[in-house]
């Protein structure tokens, strides 16, 4: 850590260096200098300091990571009441998503594997209590730098996105998260129907509505054999998938399953793989049928 302004000739270059490399942008001297002054100096020896490219940073970080969680499970829904958006999943989820996202944690990974909390200018309060050793001092800086960015390039969005797709890896946040919830649920359609009521259960999502049709209504399919349809909805999914299948229990199982393969963005396992709400099993496959036709 530093206790002295301006930054060395030698060390200011070496900073500049590593900021433009980490982000792909030459950030101003003076921009740099004061992203790197804690409050602690300039209330000790007066100017500048980084709290309000804190500020910036951190809502900028939120701002873009929600962003990126949205686009990536946000979908147009549609049903008989109109369109709406929705995510694809439970929204407690991704609420603990990006507070790991832009945890301290791991906005201070990315301070380490910088190397550039030796330059940070402190007062000697800071250098008492060794604030370069602590996670969240690293996580401010990370967000004061970006505040820093912001400032220069007047908010430009283009600009702050193209530099936090460099510094901050959410789809790697995403992939992991994907992998994690493919592991836990374990999903087959013989277990799919315990499943959505296991996630109720722990309040995952609601709890599952099922209507059916029997071959009263339905009759039978072109094969010969009775018809079942069972509509299965989950409305914290903002999600229904209608099955048509030979029994009753066939038809819940594979509706609770296809729900789960939606919502998951996992494959079905029985056959092809589309975003539609009709499907029928003949006691093999699963397949999409758009013309409900059977």
């Amino acid at each position: 850590m530093k206790t002295k302004k301006p930054l060395h000739y030698s060390d200011l270059n070496e900073l500049r260096s590593i900021l433009q490399e980490k982000t792909g942008y030459l950030l101003k001297k003076y921009l740099v200098e004061q992203a790197f002054t804690r409050s602690s100096y300039s209330k000790q020896y007066g100017g500048g300091s980084n709290e309000n490219f804190e500020f910036i940073g951190d809502t900028i970080l939120g701002y873009h990571t929600v962003h990126k969680l949205y686009e990536h499970y946000g979908t147009i829904h549609s049903d008989e009441e109109g369109c709406f958006y929705s995510f694809w999943a439970y929204e407690k989820d991704f609420t603990a998503l990006k507070s790991t996202i832009v945890s301290n944690k791991t906005l201070a990974k990315i301070i380490d594997g910088w190397n550039v909390i030796r330059f940070l200018i402190v007062g000697k309060s800071d250098i008492d209590n060794e604030v370069d050793k602590q996670e969240k001092i690293k996580a401010d800086l990370l967000e004061a730098i970006i505040g820093a960015y912001a400032v220069q390039y007047n908010w430009s969005t283009t600009v702050m996105e193209k530099i936090i797709e460099r510094v901050l890896p959410v789809g790697q946040f995403i992939e992991e998260y994907e992998s994690s919830r493919y592991r836990e649920l374990q999903l087959s359609a013989e277990n799919a129907v315990n499943t959505l009521k296991e996630l109720a259960e722990h309040e995952k999502c609601s709890f599952p509505t099922y209507v059916f049709s029997g071959p009263d209504s339905l009759g039978n399919s072109k094969s010969g054999k009775p018809l079942w349809c069972c509509s299965c909805t989950v409305t914290s999914f903002r999600t229904r998938i209608m099955v048509f299948a030979h029994t009753k229990k066939d038809a819940k199982k594979y509706a609770s399953y296809m729900v789960l393969c939606r919502v998951y963005e996992m494959p079905n396992e029985y056959g092809p793989n589309k975003h539609i709400d009709l499907w029928y099993f003949d006691g093999k496959h699963l397949t999409p049928n758009e013309s409900e036709e059977f």
